[in-house]
């Protein structure tokens, strides 16, 4: 049975304006497993031409603690979305391309 998950997901994205690549931001997705949440975020994020570098503190929206005001919103909109893939805003990092 599908359920919400949630995940911290660094990522390398083609140059924005400034150069940066590597960014992270909170998932939020219905899956059945981690290894369905993994698939079905990498297939997403890949449509955009985008790579996952790491995946962390994966885990069930039910089992978290504390979350913050953006990545509840996050997951009060997939909620109200079946199927959805919920993702906040891109934070960058130093990472300009070599």
């Amino acid at each position: 049975m599908k359920e919400l998950w949630t995940a911290q997901v660094h990522l390398l994205t083609p140059p924005v304006e400034f150069g940066d690549t590597k960014c992270c931001t909170n998932v939020v997705a219905w899956a059945d497993s981690v290894e369905d949440f993994h698939a079905r975020i990498a297939a997403i994020f890949a449509r955009r031409n985008w790579l996952i570098l790491s995946v962390r503190q994966c885990k069930r929206v039910t089992e978290c603690a504390a979350m913050t005001k953006e990545h509840a919103e996050q997951v009060k909109r997939a909620r109200m979305e079946p199927g959805s893939c919920i993702f906040g805003r891109l934070q960058y990092y130093p990472s300009k391309p070599a």
